[in-house]
């Protein structure tokens, strides 16, 4: 990417993470953010795996991530716009302490990545947030990457695919939390939950669609493997993922 661009006659922006005192924070174009938040955002490393964007220590090794060499993948691969890492990781913290407006800025990042690379969505018809269940009267900003889609629909100046309402897909019941397994059966008894907790209202509008899923963060891939596999039981022909931050594996 190329630096930030000046703003000829008017304040320079205040930099990634400091994004709430920035001069352009409601107005800032999708090329400023993203460009901005470029010069502070780790990419993934130039050796990582083709599906899941984990480094590897040069370009002939097997990733250490199972799921990519599993038969059970139901995605093809996810695409990870940054490391979740210094102002990234503590400004996706920070939305979920409830500091929404921080969306407003990922929908900029999301946007600038599709347009940097557009190859990523050849062939795609629709890009979708993860799905999640809010609950009762909970602040539907709470859904954060149904926000960050929403924020990312208001602002597309390219006409990109996205799909919020009605939903494709919809989570139906509570399942347990992903975060809070610690080994690779816990990971498959929760995805085997979300599976089940997971519907496609009209099956007409996903057969035979190549459909990307939206999250803020990508680690192991369990919970975009649910999805993927949900979706392709009602006919979908493709799935990816998309991720705001890839978790490092240490």
């Amino acid at each position: 990417m190329p630096p930030t661009p000046t703003v000829i006659g008017g304040p320079e922006p205040a930099g990634f993470g400091s994004c709430r005192s920035c001069a352009f924070f409601e107005t800032g174009s999708i090329a400023l953010c993203y460009s901005c938040a470029n010069d502070k955002m780790r990419p993934p490393p130039e050796h990582r795996c083709d599906v899941c964007d984990q480094a590897l220590t040069n370009p002939v090794a097997v990733c250490s991530n199972a799921l990519c060499s599993s038969t059970d993948r139901a995605f093809v691969w996810n695409a990870s716009i940054a490391l979740k890492s210094g102002e990234l990781e503590q400004m996706i913290w920070r939305v979920k302490k409830g500091r929404w407006a921080w969306g407003t800025v990922f929908s900029r990042v999301i946007l600038g990545f599709l347009y940097d690379n557009m190859e990523e969505i050849d062939g795609v018809d629709a890009i979708i947030p993860m799905p999640a269940l809010l609950p009762a009267g909970a602040d539907p900003r709470t859904d954060h990457a149904r926000f960050a889609i929403e924020q990312a629909m208001e602002q597309d100046e390219r006409g990109l695919p996205f799909v919020v309402d009605p939903p494709l897909l919809i989570k139906t019941r509570a399942t347990d939390k992903m975060r809070n397994t610690s080994s690779a059966a816990d990971r498959r008894a929760v995805s085997d939950q979300l599976f089940e907790s997971l519907v496609v209202p009209d099956a007409e509008r996903v057969r035979g669609r190549e459909i990307m899923v939206y999250d803020d963060v990508f680690t192991s891939g369990s919970t975009l493997n649910a999805v993927a596999r949900r979706l392709k039981a009602a006919g979908a022909a493709a799935v990816y993922g998309l991720t705001l931050a890839r978790q490092t594996w240490r």
